[in-house]
């Protein structure tokens, strides 16, 4: 009989009798995985920490009736509740690259536009979006400075200055299709 089975019985076992030393054994024991798993998707510490306990909490309340191991178990509902997490405090978005134009291949707006027409662009965007989000677009497309560049300036990171340009093109897009 292999450890992880010992060790579940036990907790099956223990379970009734001293609930409180078998949790401390196979949180001490697991912690370090979970915490492992759940940090590559959340980034905050005290995050972690609770999404941590919330999965050893999870496997204790639902321990009669797990059937895969307890690793197998721990990982794949730490992943689970991090999703949770994220989607839950809307901070995970979804973005289809495939709709997205290559605005790249195009020629910068003001090649092709009045400057008359580039400045009620620009208004235009600054009524919908914030100041830094057309800030971003602007120096992207308009400037033609890199993501990387963008992020030092803002001090942000380069995904973080990726999904806000992304997410500004399709609020702007949205709501112009809708006027």
């Amino acid at each position: 009989m292999t450890d992880e089975k010992r060790l579940f019985r036990a907790i099956q076992s223990k379970r009734k009798e001293e609930p409180e030393i078998t949790f401390q054994y196979l949180y001490t024991k697991y912690k370090p995985l979970v915490r492992f798993v759940v940090a590559q998707y959340i980034k905050n510490g005290f995050d972690i920490e609770d999404i941590t306990q919330e999965t050893f909490v999870n496997f204790f309340n639902h321990a009669e009736r797990i059937n895969s191991s307890i690793k197998t178990y721990l990982t794949v509902s730490a992943k689970n509740i991090s999703f949770n997490f994220l989607k839950k405090n809307q901070k995970l978005s979804y973005v289809d690259t495939d709709a997205i134009p290559n605005l790249n291949d195009v020629s910068p707006p003001s090649d092709y536009l009045s400057n008359e027409r580039f400045d009620e662009l620009v208004c235009d965007m600054k009524k919908v979006l914030s100041e830094e989000d057309v800030n971003i677009i602007l120096l992207h497309l308009v400037d033609d400075v890199k993501f990387e560049d963008i992020a030092l300036q803002f001090n942000q990171n380069v995904k973080t200055v990726k999904s806000k340009y992304y997410r500004a093109l399709k609020k702007y897009k949205k709501i112009k299709g809708a006027m």
